[in-house]
């Protein structure tokens, strides 16, 4: 069987959870972090905060008539 030139999501997925899991004294530890950041940013977990929907609709009303500011 021939092997493919380029990479696929699984096997980048599994490679970089293999160096994460590494126990090897070869394996530098930013190497570890590294990998587990990568997988982490694929997995969502590190998105902008403020960018996340939660579903809560927010509607800000102005109700307030200008004769009850006049009166104060």
């Amino acid at each position: 069987m021939a092997k493919r030139k380029v990479a696929g999501k699984t096997e980048i997925l599994e490679r970089l959870t293999e160096v994460m899991r590494s126990e090897d004294e070869n394996v530098k530890t930013s190497e570890t972090m590294k990998a587990a950041e990568l997988i982490g940013k694929h997995l969502g977990m590190f998105g902008d905060k403020n960018n996340q929907s939660s579903g809560i609709r927010v509607v800000i009303v102005d109700d307030i008539s200008n004769d009850v500011q006049d009166e104060e």
